[in-house]
């Protein structure tokens, strides 16, 4: 008997790492108009982000159904595996709650559904350490679910915009809203935690916004064990903020990875951000 992780498209984990680990993903859908398209399945982040910035209707995104879980987890619990399933935070999509439903279908523990806490990168790091916990030899469900819950609580990602305008109408704003009409042409800061997408600054322009970044990452003080960048339409930027915080945590554990696009919905072209675990 196993140790699985299952986890939502949302977390922008790359394939390599997926394949690796032996990690499913249970994609999140994205809607243009009628058509739907599953992330990392029907549609690829260049041709999505191609399509965002070419559409005249912004697209909206669905979570994955409770049936959609189901069909994820039935082949891992039949085989007698243990599942720890980490979704992105109920606060921002109803993913979770389909997860939960999914495991209810099964026998009590054979499914743990932990909440992230947080988005994207900072989402990516606890499936990855999730992961290389199950690995090990001596793993138990018990054991990789509590390291998941406690990281999920001491995560600490960023986030930097090109425009609000994403966030505000996918109703994913929350009290970044206290940005919006302020003066333009600003790169806004934000933080996922616990769920809720809070403001923390607003650089002027990117190259501020870059700095900025990096203080707060280090202004978080302590050691970091994992540290990951990601971006939507311009890697550069994402690799200058690698670059500047090269020697917090160690190449093998430093990633870079593109959101894609169930993130990208809400987040647009032009954001960069950044996410440590100590």
């Amino acid at each position: 008997m196993a140790v699985k992780i299952v986890s939502d498209s949302t977390c922008d984990i790359s394939r390599e790492i997926v394949d690796q680990f032996g990690i499913t993903l249970v994609p999140a859908y994205v809607l243009f108009g009628e058509e739907s398209f599953r992330q990392g399945i029907d549609i690829n982040p260049t041709q999505f982000y191609a399509r965002l910035q070419s559409s005249p209707q912004l697209p909206s995104t669905s979570q994955p159904t409770p049936r959609d879980f189901t069909e994820a987890l039935e082949p891992l619990v039949a085989a007698g595996d243990q599942v720890v399933c980490i979704t992105v935070p109920q606060q921002l999509s109803g993913t979770y709650n389909s997860a939960v439903q999914a495991a209810s279908q099964f026998d009590d523990g054979a499914v743990t559904v932990i909440d992230a806490g947080t988005a994207s990168v900072g989402h990516m790091l606890q499936v990855i350490a999730a992961a290389e916990d199950a690995a090990a030899a001596d793993a138990t469900a018990e054991s990789v679910a509590a390291a998941a819950t406690a990281r999920a609580a001491s995560s600490f990602s960023l986030a930097m915009v090109d425009t609000l305008e994403y966030l505000q109408k996918g109703g994913r704003i929350g009290k970044a809203q206290a940005f919006m009409g302020s003066i333009l042409k600003v790169k806004p800061i934000l933080k996922v935690a616990n769920g809720e997408v809070l403001p923390v600054d607003r650089p002027r322009n990117l190259r501020r916004g870059l700095q900025r970044l990096e203080e707060l990452v280090r202004e978080q003080g302590g050691s970091v064990s994992r540290l990951a960048v990601a971006y939507t339409t311009d890697a550069g930027p994402a690799e200058e903020i690698r670059n500047r915080l090269s020697d917090l945590a160690s190449p093998e554990n430093t990633y870079t990875t593109q959101v894609g696009s169930a993130i990208g919905t809400h987040v647009g072209p032009g954001a960069v951000a950044v996410s440590t675990l100590s």
